[in-house]
């Protein structure tokens, strides 16, 4: 007794494509790269000018105190975490621009 057995087997592949560019992915691969030498430089950044904004901006008001420490204790924090490079360089900014409108007003 002899047994044939066929299968018809469909074969789908679908195929994805980013909507990033190759650019912006190149950037931010070599910022990974670079990891170590942009986080020294953010935390000194970050540190010296948290400290000039809580001393000359933030004297007297908790709340100013309040808003220049959150961003820049957690973007030290992001760092300490190995987060992606990506956020801790948009936390980073957003602690800056907060220092230096406090700083201003």
């Amino acid at each position: 007794m002899e047994t044939t057995i066929r299968s018809n087997q469909t074969r789908s592949t679908n195929r994805t494509s980013q909507a990033t560019s190759t650019t912006t992915t190149a950037f931010w691969d070599k910022m990974e790269f670079n990891r170590f030498g942009i986080i020294s430089i953010l935390v000194v950044f970050i540190g010296c000018i948290g400290g000039i904004a809580a001393a000359y901006g933030a004297q007297d008001n908790a709340l100013k105190i309040a808003l220049i420490a959150f961003p820049t204790i957690i973007s030290l924090a992001l760092v300490l975490a190995v987060a992606p490079m990506r956020a801790i360089i948009y936390l980073s900014g957003v602690a800056v621009l907060l220092d230096l409108i406090i700083l201003i007003f």
